[in-house]
């Protein structure tokens, strides 16, 4: 007796015969029959295998699904019940923010990702958080640097005492708060708060000087220093004593005079 499966004649093989003795070489030896003893189990298996046809096949669900059709994909595509995340290290002066994860998190659970790929987004997006706050850094510590130049090149030899003085009257006036505030914004170095806050810095000690009656004794700026030899020269009692050696104060003019310029042209 023989049976047809598929396309192949096969011998029943009912009195023990070798069933696979009709199959062509490339068929007959391969390892997947090795368990089958006759015909009745190569239908067996075939049957089977066609049940199992489908069986775990993941349907893409519809732009119209319902949530629970979306989480029994998510689930069957290997999304984990919940996430074990390893956080990256974090570049040092940037704090790691909770909050940030716990909803990062719960969006990656959301879209159903798996283990693997929420590690990776996750990984991927807090170096990139990372590089923003180094170039930022870097940026400000640039920036800085720059306004640094600026007052010192404006403020000269009087550099120490205006910022000394501008930190003073922020203090005075604003408190630890808004040191801090200064501090964490980077505004307490720019140019134009040095310059407003050094002027009132100065004028507390102006007036704290006139109180006591000690007088002051402050270090001129080069702009300062330029504007008193401009004053000076239009003075013809004073340009007398500087350019007469035979007049009283001739000396002291002289000393004063070059005191002045070298307030003024520091870089000379």
């Amino acid at each position: 007796m023989s049976e047809d499966v598929g396309s192949v004649q096969v011998d029943a093989g009912s009195s023990g015969g070798d069933w696979r003795a009709s199959l062509s070489d490339d068929i007959r030896n391969d390892p997947s029959l090795a368990s089958i003893q006759d015909v009745n189990g190569l239908a067996k298996s075939f049957i089977h295998g066609q049940r199992m046809v489908g069986a775990d096949k993941v349907v893409i669900p519809k732009d119209d699904a319902s949530p629970d059709e979306m989480n029994d994909f998510y689930n069957r595509l290997g999304r984990p019940e919940k996430y074990e995340i390893s956080r990256p290290d974090l570049p040092e002066g940037l704090e790691y923010n909770q909050e940030m994860e716990t909803e990062m998190l719960k969006l990656m659970h959301e879209s159903g990702l798996s283990q693997k790929q929420a590690q990776n987004l996750f990984t991927g997006y807090m170096n990139y958080i990372g590089k923003g706050h180094n170039d930022m850094t870097v940026g400000r510590e640039s920036q800085i640097a720059e306004w640094d130049r600026e007052i010192k090149q404006e403020f000269g030899a009087a550099y120490d005492e205006r910022v000394d003085a501008a930190q003073r009257a922020a203090a005075e006036f604003g408190g630890d708060e808004f040191l801090g505030w200064l501090d964490e914004t980077g505004l307490g170095d720019h140019p134009m708060f040095i310059k407003m806050f050094s002027k009132i810095g100065m004028g507390i000690m102006e007036d704290s000087a006139d109180t006591s009656g000690r007088g002051n004794s402050f270090t001129l700026t080069p702009d300062a220093a330029r504007q008193e030899i401009a004053r000076l020269q239009r003075d013809p009692n004073f340009m007398k004593q500087y350019n007469d050696s035979e007049t009283d104060g001739h000396q002291a003019a002289i000393e004063k005079m070059q005191s002045l310029f070298g307030f003024a042209y520091p870089e000379t």
